[in-house]
């Protein structure tokens, strides 16, 4: 969750770090009767997997952050593929826009893009780069845990699964009024599994289990309904790795960790930093994210 000055709103943010190519940087104008400067946009192509052989997600994005705009802005309409920059990235106000594909090969079936506000950019240097064994794409959030269960894989044995109801937007609202966005994880480490199966009583009891969750390698898997009024459209779920549990709260009272322990906040930046933005300012060796805002434990104690 973001502190904010005081005239601003604080929120509820789900940031998204890592390290990944900018390119097709273009202006967007916006829409049809809005006055105003066109607004910058870019896709970021983040790295995931073993540096020697990376795979890519990605992220349709809108540029909001000062200093992020002062970098990307000269690369406007080049997208020469040896003048992408490389950096270290954060986006915010992650969401999903699924769509049926009008052409192609793929003519008719469904997808999805990945769409967020770039929050920071920065250049990575070189010598950083080449210690760099596992290129990570990190989310951090704070969310109600539902549904978990095993899932039985099709080579034998199961996986452990949850769904995270992440919070976002404004903090100040009515409970029922609140934004979420909805993540299907598959709870990979060890620890977070113990942690998930200790919330599987609480969850069936329909007690409200709040979390602060660590991701990995956040994507879309797009879909067609088949039924109810939008049979036939297209719709995509957010889908991820769920590698670590900072905090727990069941009916709000705190049970990870203990009150006399202190939250873990692992990489989180100062109490109140913000993001400077000219528009909107809300929201083995592994590639570390961008410094990871947040604190989320501490933030979801106090929730």
């Amino acid at each position: 969750m973001t502190s904010t000055t005081s005239n601003q709103k604080p929120y509820f943010d789900i940031h998204t770090s890592g390290i990944g190519h900018i390119q097709r940087v273009r202006e967007v104008q916006g829409k049809a009767g809005r006055k105003g400067p066109p607004s910058l946009w870019c896709t970021v192509a983040a790295l995931v997997g073993p540096a020697t052989n990376p795979f890519k997600r990605y992220f349709d994005v809108r540029v909001s952050g000062a200093e992020a705009k002062k970098l990307i802005q000269p690369y406007v309409g080049t997208d020469d593929h040896q003048q992408r920059p490389l950096v270290r990235f954060r986006l915010g106000d992650l969401w999903v826009d699924p769509f049926i594909r009008p052409s192609g090969e793929h003519k008719g079936k469904a997808a999805a893009s990945l769409k967020a506000r770039l929050l920071i950019a920065e250049l990575i240097d070189r010598a950083e780069l080449d210690q760099i064994e596992q290129y990570e794409l990190i989310t951090h959030g704070i969310g109600y845990l539902r549904d978990p269960k095993d899932v039985p894989r099709t080579a034998g044995g199961s996986l452990l699964s949850c769904c995270i109801a992440a919070l976002t937007g404004p903090v100040d609202v009515p409970t029922g009024e609140r934004e979420y966005r909805y993540i299907n994880t598959t709870v990979t480490s060890a620890a977070a599994q113990e942690l998930v199966r200790l919330c599987v009583l609480p969850v069936e009891a329909k007690q409200k289990v709040l979390i602060a969750f660590r991701l990995n390698d956040m994507q879309a898997s797009p879909y067609i309904r088949t039924q109810g009024e939008k049979a036939g459209q297209a719709a995509a779920s957010l889908e991820s790795e769920l590698i670590h549990i900072g905090l727990i709260k069941v009916d709000g009272k705190q049970v990870h960790p203990q009150e006399s322990e202190a939250p873990v906040t692992e990489g989180a930046t100062a109490p109140g930093e913000t993001v400077p933005a000219e528009d909107d300012s809300a929201h083995p060796q592994s590639s570390a994210p961008a410094q990871a805002p947040a604190e989320e434990p501490a933030r979801a104690a106090s929730f």
